[in-house]
């Protein structure tokens, strides 16, 4: 549901900034060393082109960088370092995006550790415009639950005008499941709210949900991921999707990704 997700940015406008992804330390848990991917991607709607990426994690660091380049040769890049020091339970974010007009957005901040398991962030983001917003957020665990909450809040420091985003994601290992429900409320007061479940198959994952706009309608929207892997060691990850509108219109469409990955260990390990 396009339309309706894109009132997340709408809802922010009184903040005037899209809103910013911070990496945490409970994230990217994929162990140490060096992942690298890279190949290439069509869609539905005739876009195609190539990406690479790349993530590193040490003790006490993650970085990364992505980079996708479309057929016309437009460029989107984005690299991201997270420090963490574990004695202190503190740590710092930065992360950079150049988009294909040349215009870019930046992010930075640091988080600190309030409880085993729980994060508090507070950092600011400077949009494609130049406006920057202030962002705090709150992050939470109940392992008695398998729970995580992690409230955001996005301030405009020029007007005082904020947005929110409340989001909780439940996990049911035994399942196979993911169900994250997220609230997106907007300085005007107006709210979007969209809960998914993911769940694992054989070969990937699917995914259902709705999302429902300020005005109460609703929107259903579904997609399945399936990983194919080669003989010549490609990977294969076609995603098609399916959104139902208020209305009752239905939109299809699909995504192929080609590409190859590596992986280097660390020249020691911790």
């Amino acid at each position: 549901m396009k339309n309706i997700l894109l009132l997340t940015l709408a809802l922010a406008g009184g903040v005037g900034a899209t809103l910013p992804a911070q990496a945490w330390p409970h994230e990217r848990e994929r162990g140490f060393g060096t992942f690298q991917r890279s190949g290439s991607y069509q869609n539905s709607r005739g876009g195609s082109g190539t990406f690479s990426n790349s993530y590193s994690h040490t003790p006490g660091s993650n970085s990364g960088s992505f980079a996708r380049t479309n057929a016309s040769g437009g460029t989107f890049t984005h690299t991201f370092n997270n420090n963490w020091n574990t004695s202190t339970g503190t740590g710092t974010h930065e992360s950079s995006s150049t988009y294909a007009n040349g215009k870019t957005s930046s992010s930075q901040g640091n988080f600190t550790r309030t409880a085993p398991g729980d994060y508090s962030y507070s950092g600011t983001h400077t949009g494609v415009n130049g406006q920057t917003t202030d962002v705090s957020r709150t992050s939470s665990f109940n392992s008695s639950t398998d729970t995580r909450t992690v409230d955001s809040t996005y301030t405009n420091p020029t007007t005082d005008k904020s947005a929110t985003v409340d989001k909780t994601v439940a996990y049911d290992p035994s399942a196979g499941a993911r169900t994250v429900d997220k609230t997106l409320t907007g300085a005007n007061g107006k709210t979007v709210t969209s809960d998914q479940t993911y769940t694992k198959s054989n070969d990937g994952y699917t995914k259902q949900g709705t999302v429902t706009g300020p005005n109460g309608k609703t929107a259903t929207d579904g997609s399945t991921v399936t990983y194919t892997h080669d003989s010549n060691g490609e990977i294969t990850r076609d995603q098609t999707s399916e959104v139902t509108g208020p209305n009752g219109k239905v939109h299809t469409g699909s995504n192929t990704e080609t590409y190859t990955q590596n992986y280097t260990p660390p020249s020691s390990q911790p």
